[in-house]
């Protein structure tokens, strides 16, 4: 029973339905209810019965906590929780409006934050223990130009993971952060589309550093996912995986 928040596009969408065909049943929430239910929609059946709809903005305290206790309600419990929603505000630093960063700030970091500490309130009352998931990026792992706000931002709930994992470590509840490299996405295609590049310039371009040679697709970052989320990772937690086709292992000549 999982919750996945940004489940309307792009790397949620690709969660929730892996989740999904693996068995799960999931709460796919989003801002965007209509993205929810085209993903729940893009569910073959008879699985498509496993998967609900539900509109959540992740930097709302109640709306956070409503969804985990209907999660709870269907279905008796919640063994994973997804915290994937993220905004971008490409741009350099000194050129960042401040509404822009405190948007991503209350998106990327506290609606993360709120997220986590719901799944942990339910998840410690029993004795299964849980796994929180949350998306993080190599952008919070390294410096990367024109993302002053994402970044940061990313690096932040890499050490909300660390502290998630030893605070959960004796309910037996798991913490660990995916770092994906540019994967195809909405947010990505929009980055390239705010460089003025058409998306076969902007693959060459992002591109460059990554070893493997193309960008990530969103069901590599699912099946991470479901790894993460799965009994196969039971001894791993406070972890941030790079899922980035060699980019961390360092430059080609």
């Amino acid at each position: 029973m999982a919750v996945v928040t940004g489940g309307g596009s792009g790397l949620g969408r690709a969660i929730a339905t892996r989740y999904v065909a693996e068995g799960a049943r999931v709460l796919v929430t989003d801002v965007n209810l209509a993205g929810c239910e085209a993903t729940v929609a893009a569910v073959p059946e008879p699985n498509r019965a496993r998967a609900v709809a539900r509109r959540l903005d992740v930097v709302r305290e109640a709306e956070v906590e409503a969804a985990v206790a209907e999660a709870v309600q269907r279905w008796g419990q919640l063994d994973v929780m997804v915290a994937n929603a993220g905004i971008g505000a490409p741009g350099f630093l000194a050129d960042l409006p401040l509404e822009d960063w405190q948007r991503v700030v209350d998106v990327n970091l506290t609606g993360t934050f709120l997220c986590a500490r719901a799944a942990v309130r339910v998840m410690r009352e029993g004795d299964r223990g849980g796994s929180i998931l949350v998306m993080s990026s190599v952008a919070g792992l390294h410096g990367t130009p024109m993302l002053g706000a994402y970044g940061p931002t990313k690096a932040a709930v890499l050490q909300l993971v660390q502290t998630l994992a030893l605070e959960g470590a004796p309910s037996r509840i798991r913490a660990n952060a995916l770092c994906p490299v540019w994967t195809e996405s909405p947010m990505v295609d929009a980055f390239v589309q705010g460089l003025g590049l058409t998306p076969q310039q902007g693959a060459k371009v992002l591109t460059r550093d990554i070893p493997l040679g193309r960008l990530g697709k969103p069901d590599d970052v699912a099946w991470a996912a479901v790894y993460l989320a799965s009994d196969e990772s039971a001894f791993v937690t406070g972890v941030a995986l790079p899922i980035d086709g060699g980019h961390m292992a360092g430059r080609l000549p």
